[in-house]
């Protein structure tokens, strides 16, 4: 008796010790749910201990950031532009406004040029300010104001994200409501800004992620699943896995972000559709075993489908297990949260839903729903009767699909994650048409051994900024050289400067260190794939190893550089690690069958179908994103669960030839029994993940969409090619 029966029967002998067990598990579960961080940060997706994101919060820390909460305000009346005096009023009275909100501490950016008393600096003595092209337009239609909140009353919020989207929603409200009569529209851009529509549509998504399962669920009660108990017995088992991944998340401090809002779709969706197996088993062989009290039939099953089900739980919880080789935290968990689920389903199938299922009643009228899938059986039976045309246009578009999926490209970038009629997307397009966009990268060039006044640094940053410039990639480049040229200061005028006052009275915080330590360059690029911004940083990087002599010139940085370093870095790890789950679960299939043969048919009907996905996704505009990646990662684990099904339940080949014949005739009549269920767990996938595609979030839908192709893929593989290959392995066993 294996492991599986003892722990089946102890469950169904102990029910009342199996409840307290499972109490004793929950009151954990909720326990570790209330410690959940809920907060939701763009930052986040970056490893706190990654060079670059600690390069990049000590550079926040040395100079002022203005880019943190931007507020873009667009004039619709052209014939008034914002130099007017008229609007230049409205605009100190609207700024007034704001500063009486509670977590507004300064409102800085074009009110500058309009307050007078922003503008005392001992190096104001020029005409044209470095800053004004920044902030106000050209065509003087638009400018941008900088906002910096306080968090002086985030006490009385739950979290950050609480916080910050009660004061942005407010600070929004105001400005729409100022200005809607003015002709004027409000854009709101800025990491803060970033942060406030990821939890907007985190919130979005997890209000209605719960319904569409809910419908899904209902769907298949209502076509398939009649059975109250089992129904109940899911319906607990879905719950208990989701409280108790939940409170693994908590106990385990497990980073959460905005992709994993759909992790409690993929775990229901995994849960039906490995229920599924089972109860349609009990529906089939439970007549002919059940003795009144439901145990039989129960045992029967279980019995039935315990090697699939153990493969299909090892094969997918390794699948999501690879996902922790990324180098995102988030998507770490997320494959840690799900791995972990499918194997608690797994334990939990053996206990919580054998015991509520045995009190059900075997009926015939569910199965025989099942069994309309049977006309696939016959559609495979009768183009498995043109072996040649099927493996030619299977080669033929193969081909074409890994020509198509070697053209796809490396693009990701945040902000690209939301509609196109999200307020963040069109504050994006308003800054570019506006002004020099947001996609910036900063270096900070210490001064050492020169001071910030000294010829040769000045001279440096001249020819570091005139080389930049000339680039394709770059639209504005701008440093404290920029001030000294616009102030006509000679070098003494700028040494007696320095030391007759600081940095904040000169207010320049945002392009000199504290100290005089350093200068800040910025870059303003022009829109860039995530390979094209690295290809640009390694460009910098070489002129710089040969131009910056005796100056230690530190590394570039930015939101969106780390980020288009961590597509590239978690798309090679998502490819190393696809390789290596192919090559094991090969093995797998081989071992199972015994068969060197068996093992490369298996290869490939688990790997041409994410080569298809892959192909149509380049053919359609498609590229590599995060979302994308991801899917190599967890689909490999999840197709190769019908491949199991059908492999462990089909005949195996004998070296005798006299029993081909036979062989051929058991391999279509357990063919016929097992494709039906394939095929309902299939449709069962289908619908749960694409639940996905009515997320607002970028790499649900990307992630949502490519699953359900490459699901669906794997069925035709398994319904049109598996036939063709397996008889012809049964004609030459190896």
């Amino acid at each position: 008796m294996s492991w599986q029966q003892k722990l089946i029967r102890l469950s169904l002998a102990s029910p009342i010790t199996l409840g307290l067990g499972i109490f004793v598990l929950l009151l954990w579960a909720l326990m570790g749910v209330a410690r959940l961080n809920l907060d939701v940060n763009f930052n986040d997706y970056f490893a706190k201990d990654d060079p670059r994101f600690i390069d990049a919060k000590r550079m926040q820390h040395s100079f002022e950031r203005n880019d943190e909460f931007l507020m873009l305000l667009e004039s619709k009346i052209n014939d008034e532009p914002w130099s007017s005096e008229h609007r230049q009023t409205q605009l100190m009275n609207f700024v007034a406004q704001l500063q009486r909100q509670q977590a507004i501490d300064e409102v800085g950016g074009y009110v500058e040029f309009v307050n007078q008393s922003q503008r005392q600096s001992p190096i104001l003595s020029y005409k044209q300010h470095p800053r004004l092209p920044l902030v106000l337009s050209a065509d003087e239609q638009a400018i941008m104001l900088t906002l910096h909140l306080n968090q002086d009353d985030q006490d009385k919020f739950g979290n950050t994200t609480l916080w910050r989207e009660h004061h942005i929603d407010s600070v929004l409200s105001l400005s729409q409501f100022y200005w809607r009569s003015q002709g004027v529209e409000v854009h709101l851009t800025g990491a803060e800004a970033l942060n406030w529509q990821y939890a907007k549509v985190l919130r979005h998504d997890l209000s209605w992620f719960a319904p569409g399962l809910l419908l899904v669920i209902t769907f298949m009660a209502l076509m398939f699943i009649k059975s109250r108990w089992w129904l109940m017995a899911i319906a607990a088992n879905c719950l208990m896995i989701l409280l108790l991944t939940l409170g693994i998340a908590g106990w385990f401090n497990l980073t959460l972000a905005a992709i994993s809002a759909f992790i409690p779709v993929i775990i229901v969706t995994l849960s039906l559709a490995y229920s599924a197996h089972l109860y349609l088993g009990w529906q089939r062989i439970g007549t002919q075993v059940d003795d009144g009290t439901g145990t039989n039939a129960i045992a029967a099953t279980f019995e039935h489908n315990r090697k699939p089900l153990f493969y299909a739980t090892l094969t997918t919880a390794f699948g999501f297990s690879l996902l922790s080789v990324s180098p995102s935290p988030p998507i770490q968990a997320f494959g840690v949260l799900v791995a972990c689920a499918v194997l608690i389903h797994y334990l939990l199938c053996h206990t919580l839903l054998v015991t509520v299922a045995a009190k059900a009643q075997i009926s015939a009228v569910t199965f025989d729903r099942v069994t309309r899938f049977s006309k696939v059986a016959t559609m495979a039976k009768r183009i498995s009767g043109y072996p040649k045309a099927v493996m030619t246009l299977v080669v033929l578009l193969s081909l074409v699909a890994a020509s198509s999926a070697f053209k796809l490209k490396l693009n990701d970038d945040p902000m690209s994650y939301f509609a196109d009629d999200n307020p963040l997307a069109i504050s994006q397009q308003k800054v570019q048409q506006y002004f020099y966009g947001i996609n910036l990268l900063h270096i900070q060039v210490p001064t050492s051994p020169y001071a910030i006044y000294d010829k040769a640094y000045l001279s440096f940053l001249y020819r570091f900024g005139r080389y930049l410039q000339s680039q394709d990639e770059v639209k504005r480049v701008s440093h404290i050289g920029d001030w000294v040229k616009s102030a006509g200061l000679s070098s003494s005028q700028l040494k007696r400067l320095a030391h007759e006052n600081t940095v904040a009275e000169l207010g320049l915080g945002a392009e000199i260190s504290t100290g005089f330590e350093s200068s800040l360059l910025t870059i303003y690029l022009k829109p860039l794939t995530a390979r094209e911004m690295v290809e640009f940083e390694q460009k910098v990087e070489q002129w710089l190893d040969e131009n910056q002599g005796q100056l230690q010139v530190g590394k570039l940085t930015s939101s969106n550089l780390m980020f288009a370093h961590l597509c590239l870095d978690n798309a090679k790890s998502m490819l190393l690690s696809f390789a290596i789950a192919l090559s094991l679960l090969s093995v797998i299939l081989g071992l199972i069958k015994r068969s060197f043969a068996f093992a490369v048919a298996g290869l490939s009907l688990n790997f041409l179908p994410l080569l298809w996905m892959f192909g149509l996704w380049q053919v359609t505009g498609g590229f590599i994103s995060i979302g994308t990646a991801v899917v190599l990662g967890i689909m490999l684990g999840i197709i190769v669960d019908d491949t199991l099904h059908l492999m462990l339940k089909l005949p195996v080949a004998s070296d005798d030839k006299t029993e081909v014949p036979g062989l051929t005739e058991q391999f279509w009549q357990q063919y016929s029994g097992v494709i039906p269920v394939v095929s309902f767990t299939t449709m069962t996938l289908v619908l749960g993940f694409g639940i996905g595609l009515i997320s607002e979030f970028g790499p649900i839908i990307q992630l949502s969409l490519l699953s359900v192709i490459v699901i669906s893929f794997a069925w035709l593989f398994d319904v049109i090619v598996l036939p063709v290959v397996y008889r012809y392995l049964l004609r030459r066993p190896l």
